[in-house]
């Protein structure tokens, strides 16, 4: 195992102790590509107390060095080989000293300002767990996105709650670490099991992070062990319905937008979509 970081050296990442230390843990294998633009998301957030912990698969690019180059301003960081993305986060998830924690993707970025309005509402409401909306990028150079609107009612199901935007009380969730059985959906188990325990939920009416599609998460896998989740929890008739409904939305969406890009051309139809969000 290889480790670093400002830990290391008895640094703690309390600089205002008015304000609650929020946590992010980013997992990495051989994330070179974006890896730099989702750290420096966390790490330029106008907030103060925040603790980086980036948890490395052992990677053979270029990871590794963009993570030495930031290394005075995260928190700790390891690199080593693990048994996939939630064994990654449960180490991360493990080693984190903060209040409250979310997860980032080496992928995707946050906002900027998403940490303010995340410190904003705790200190407004009493509440485990707090979720915002995303941005969803359909297409790059030049930057264009789509809203993608989150509700923890519609647990399982469409829209949900995406975890990139997604920060939970950190000790409540050590208690509900995620289950290495599922490869690619473990964190819709792990919303199920925080509601099971009375966690309340609360929606952030704001856009806190942006995220990329191409992953692993949108192939069919991902769908197969939401619907064992989702059976697993409610029952094997409502996961049906559930899966249905979410189909026809999907279906109804993708519709409608193939129709509205064939009307108005590409470049008007990512216009379109991006009408009232700031690129």
């Amino acid at each position: 195992m290889t480790e670093g970081g400002y830990r290391l050296l008895g640094i703690s990442p309390v600089k205002d102790p008015d304000k609650p230390v929020i946590s992010i843990v980013t997992v990495t294998f051989n994330a070179e590509k974006h890896l730099a633009q989702a750290l420096d998301s966390i790490l330029t957030q106008d907030y103060p107390n925040i603790e980086l912990i980036v948890v490395d698969g052992g990677s053979q690019d270029q990871t590794l060095d963009i993570i030495r180059q930031r290394e005075k301003v995260i928190a700790y960081w390891l690199s080593e080989k693990d048994k996939g993305i939630y064994d990654a986060m449960n180490k991360g998830l493990s080693r984190i000293t903060g209040d409250w924690v979310g997860f980032k993707n080496a992928d995707d970025w946050y906002e900027n300002g998403a940490f303010q309005i995340l410190a904003a509402c705790i200190a407004k409401e009493d509440a485990e767990v707090f979720y915002g909306d995303s941005l969803s990028v359909i297409q790059e150079n030049p930057l264009r996105t789509s809203p993608f609107f989150t509700n923890h009612f519609t647990l399982g199901s469409t829209p949900g709650i995406d975890h990139r935007s997604s920060f939970v009380k950190a000790g409540l969730h050590k208690t509900i670490p995620f289950d290495l059985q599922y490869r690619l959906a473990a964190d819709l188990d792990v919303f199920y099991r925080l509601r099971k325990s009375g966690a309340k939920f609360v929606h952030i009416p704001a856009f806190m992070a942006c995220k990329r599609y191409g992953g692993a998460s949108d192939g069919t896998r991902i769908l197969k062990e939401s619907f064992a989740i989702n059976v697993k929890y409610r029952g094997f008739l409502p996961a049906v319905i559930l899966r249905f409904s979410a189909w026809l939305k999907f279906l109804k969406w993708k519709t409608s937008n193939l129709i509205l890009k064939s009307l108005l051309g590409s470049e008007s139809y990512h216009r379109f979509k991006a009408r009232k969000l700031k690129n």
